[in-house]
């Protein structure tokens, strides 16, 4: 089957027992092998907002992956697997299950930049290889330390003296995992995650789309309708117009001279700008001393 030519974003709302992976894959199918990439990997255990580019929109993922991600998350306290979710082998239980107001007043200890210690269980890569590959196999490693930050973390519910709701808005690299277990060694207990969902990741703010629904759309122009522009991830970004002689400068990775501009610092307050030529997004690029400078092509 031939590739189509689509560009965008489809916003899937990521199922409970399927990698990222496995989604991504069945996104390149439903679009015909369109170019496809995933910004942020979802657990198995997880589900929820996993933002899928097509076509051109792959080449933004490196310039919008470092956000903020918010998720809400369960803690069943007094028990602690090897993986610090329900899909692990238990390791330790105890039957302290710490109060409401105890959860409350430890809760501050956790805003702002903490340090963690990623899962041997995740899927950072190790001297080449994936770490929970080499903990399956049991094949000693380690994980080093890193900061992260925590912008805002609250209860929203306690459904039992067992079981706990967290939602949290948190920097990139953050394992909820690892917080859940942190916050439990806290209160002088046990923890592990039960339930994960992505709520949000950054700014998008758009309405989430089910694989199930994707698949049930026999005609592709039902499909497309669903892929948001390659501009949908950008919470307010400046556009400039290109001409036909700017964009042939531009195509070869030339600066143009551009008038004074008024620029949105929209990417980790960079002065990135997208610029267009008629309906088409041509390049993402900086503005500098009036300069436009291309950084990525948008088109082939």
């Amino acid at each position: 089957m031939s590739r189509i030519n689509i560009n965008g974003w489809i916003f899937l709302d990521k199922p409970i027992g399927m990698t990222s992976n496995y989604a991504l894959q069945k996104i390149r199918k439903i679009f015909r092998n369109s170019k496809a990439g995933f910004i942020g990997t979802l657990d198995p255990l997880a589900s929820g907002c996993l933002p899928i580019a097509l076509g051109t929109a792959t080449k933004l993922i490196k310039y919008i992956e470092k956000v903020n991600k918010t998720y809400v998350f369960t803690i069943q306290w007094g028990c602690k697997t090897d993986t610090g979710d329900s899909e692990g082998n238990i390791v330790d239980i105890n039957k302290n299950y710490p109060d409401l107001e105890s959860i409350k007043n430890k809760l501050s200890d956790f805003f702002g930049e903490i340090v963690q210690t990623p899962p041997k269980f995740s899927s950072l890569k190790i001297n080449g290889f994936r770490a929970y590959d080499l903990a399956r196999k049991g094949i000693p490693f380690n994980i080093s330390n890193r900061k992260v930050f925590i912008k805002k973390i609250k209860i929203l519910e306690k459904i039992s003296s067992e079981k706990t709701v967290f939602s949290v808005e948190c920097s990139p690299g953050t394992y909820i995992r690892s917080l859940a277990e942190s916050i439990a060694e806290s209160l002088g207990t046990l923890g592990m995650v039960t339930e994960l969902r992505r709520l949000r990741f950054g700014d998008f703010n758009k309405k989430l789309i089910s694989l199930d629904y994707l698949l049930s759309l026999v005609h592709s122009d039902d499909q497309r309708k669903l892929v948001h522009p390659i501009d949908a991830v950008f919470k307010k970004i400046t556009k400039i117009q290109l001409s036909n002689k700017q964009v042939k400068k531009v195509l070869t990775g030339n600066f143009i001279e551009m008038k004074k501009q008024t620029i949105s610092n929209d990417l980790n307050g960079r002065n990135i700008v997208l610029a267009k030529h008629a309906n088409k997004f041509i390049a993402l690029g900086l503005i500098q001393e009036n300069n436009f400078h291309p950084k990525k092509l948008l088109i082939s």
